[in-house]
C-alpha cells in the first residue's frame, strides 16, 4: 500500500510537470519540490513504522547522485533546470521497490531506460520539428550530400551489409545503429536552427528560453531554463530585439520512462 501511494505520486506529479512542458515548455518547480518533499517525508514516516530507514538512505543516496547529474548535464547546455528536478523527484520517491521487475535498482533501471526513450522521443520530435518547417528537411538534404559527410556514413552502411551477409548479426546490428546515429547527429544539427527565432522584446515573456548570450546582464543560452519576470524587464530596458529559442520539451519522457519501467523492467534486457 505504502509503495503503491509512491508510485501513485511519481506517475501523477510525472505527467503533470511533462504535459505542462509540453504547453509551455517549462516544467513547474512546486510539482517537483511537492515529490520531493513527499517522497523524503514518506520515507521517514514509515521507518518509523517499520523501524528501518534503509529506504530512507536509498531515496537520498540517489537523489544525491541524480542530482549531481542534473547539474552536470544542465551547466553543459543538455538538460534545463526543471529536467533535472523531475529526474530527482521520482528518484526520491522510488529508489526501490519490491514488486519491481528490474534487474537493478528500481531508479537505476529507471534511469538508464529513460535515455534509451529519451533517444527515441528526441528523434520523435526533431521529425516533427522538420515535418512544421519543410525549409529544414531541405537544407538537411542539401547538406547530407556533401561527400565529406557520405565519407563518413557509407563505410558504416557498406560493414553493416558485409557482416549481415556473413551472419554476423551483432556486428552488422551495431554498424547499423553506428550509420543511424551519425545521419541522426547530421539532421540534429540541421534541425536546431529551427528552434531559434528572432522576435521583439515587446513580445517576450515569462517562461521564455534566451537564444543568445547577454553578458551585461549574465543571461547565457547554454543555461536552459525559462526566463523569470525579472530577466523579462531586464532586457527589455536594454534591447529592441532578442532570439529565443524553444528546444526539445523533454519532461515527459521521465514519466514515459517511469511508466515504461513499471510494466516491462528493464529495456536494455529485452532487447538482449
Amino acid at each position: 500500500m505504502f509503495e503503491l501511494l509512491l508510485v501513485a505520486i511519481a506517475l501523477i506529479g510525472g505527467f503533470a510537470a511533462g504535459i505542462y512542458d509540453i504547453l509551455t515548455t517549462n516544467i513547474p518547480d512546486k510539482i517537483c519540490i511537492l515529490m520531493i518533499i513527499s517522497g523524503i517525508s514518506l520515507h521517514i514516516l514509515n521507518g518509523f513504522l517499520i523501524d528501518n530507514f534503509t529506504m530512507l538512505l536509498y531515496s537520498l543516496l540517489f537523489g544525491g547522485i541524480f542530482l549531481i547529474f542534473s547539474l552536470l548535464m544542465y551547466y553543459a547546455g543538455q538538460w534545463g533546470g526543471g529536467d533535472g528536478e523531475l529526474l530527482i523527484a521520482i528518484g526520491v520517491l522510488l529508489p526501490n521497490l519490491s514488486f519491481s521487475k528490474t534487474y537493478f535498482p528500481f531508479a537505476l533501471s529507471f534511469f538508464i531506460n529513460s535515455f534509451f526513450i529519451g533517444v527515441i522521443y528526441s528523434v520523435l520530435y526533431s521529425l516533427f520539428i522538420a515535418y512544421r518547417k519543410p525549409d529544414i528537411s531541405k537544407g538537411f538534404f542539401k547538406d547530407f550530400k556533401k561527400s565529406k559527410n557520405l565519407i563518413i556514413i557509407l563505410p558504416t552502411i557498406f560493414f553493416s551489409i558485409l557482416f549481415l551477409l556473413i551472419s554476423q548479426f551483432l556486428l552488422s546490428l551495431l554498424f547499423f545503429l553506428m550509420a543511424i546515429l551519425l545521419v541522426f547527429e547530421k539532421f540534429a544539427k540541421s534541425i536546431e536552427k529551427g528552434f531559434y527565432k528572432k522576435i521583439s522584446v515587446s513580445k517576450l515573456k515569462v517562461d521564455d528560453m534566451i537564444g543568445e548570450d547577454i553578458p551585461r546582464l549574465k543571461i547565457y543560452k547554454r543555461f536552459i531554463r525559462g526566463l523569470k519576470k525579472e530577466d523579462v524587464e531586464r532586457i527589455k530596458k536594454i534591447k529592441k530585439y532578442v532570439i529565443i529559442r524553444e528546444g526539445i520539451r523533454y519532461g515527459i519522457v521521465f514519466p514515459l520512462a517511469l511508466l515504461f519501467t513499471l510494466f516491462f523492467g528493464d529495456l536494455l534486457f529485452l532487447f538482449l
